[in-house]
């Protein structure tokens, strides 16, 4: 790292890590990390500890599995579909498992190691489940035009947890505004450039409910034949 960089502004998990690995002196602010403690770049999220700090995407899991209820009543068992290599899908299927135990859903565990095994393990959960539910995994996020593909010809419902996946390949969506969180991590940087905090006193930011927003794939509930009605209530 060059003396004449004062912050590193990273974007994802994988880029934060990386940037961490490499110095330890320069403040990190991360964007679009879902568990910044989980993913080994902070050691507690309400005080970090090290020169990282952020905006935290939790996708509101909870929130989202009480809309698929909604919206599919018929749903008796869902199939959680993530990446096994990313710590941060981690987090969120233990909370979608919590959620869905508490709807009284049954569920099963659908994982790829990466994105070539997408396709067969999205296909291996045709006729098993009633739905497919995705956090906001990178790896899924990047094959979510080919899980739509194979959920559209089969008619299974495919919810994710955001925007860019739902319109990529998904039904639906409660999900983060991407522009406000880039923009609170903008705000964190400046505080840190300013000399006004330090990251590692700078506890890792979430939005609030207000900025979330429902997004509607309206062409994959024409070819599912679903109503999406409900979320407009």
């Amino acid at each position: 790292m060059g003396d004449s960089v004062s912050l590193i502004y990273a974007i994802a998990t994988p880029a934060a890590q990386a940037a961490a690995g490499a110095t330890a002196d320069i403040p990190i602010v991360g964007c679009a990390i879902t568990d910044y403690a989980a993913s080994g770049l902070v050691q507690d999220n309400d005080k970090p500890g090290t020169n990282v700090t952020g905006a935290s995407d939790l996708t509101p899991v909870a929130e989202q599995l009480e809309m698929m209820q909604k919206v599919l009543p018929d749903v008796k068992k869902v199939g959680l579909l993530y990446c096994t290599a990313e710590s941060n899908s981690d987090v969120q299927i233990k909370a979608a498992k919590k959620e869905l135990d508490k709807l009284g859903l049954e569920y099963t565990d659908f994982t790829v190691s990466s994105s070539n095994e997408i396709q067969s393990v999205v296909e291996s959960a045709v006729g098993k489940v009633d739905a497919l539910y995705s956090p906001t995994d990178n790896t899924i996020a990047a094959g979510a035009s080919q899980v739509g593909q194979i959920c559209k010809e089969n008619k299974l419902p495919f919810v994710t947890g955001e925007e860019g996946m739902c319109m990529a390949g998904g039904l639906f969506t409660l999900s983060i505004n991407y522009k406000d969180l880039g923009y609170a991590a903008g705000e964190m940087a400046v505080k840190i450039l300013k000399g006004e905090a330090k990251p590692e006193d700078m506890p890792i930011k979430h939005l609030s409910s207000k900025d979330l927003v429902v997004v509607k794939n309206d062409e994959m509930a024409e070819a599912l034949g679903i109503d999406l009605s409900a979320l407009d209530e």
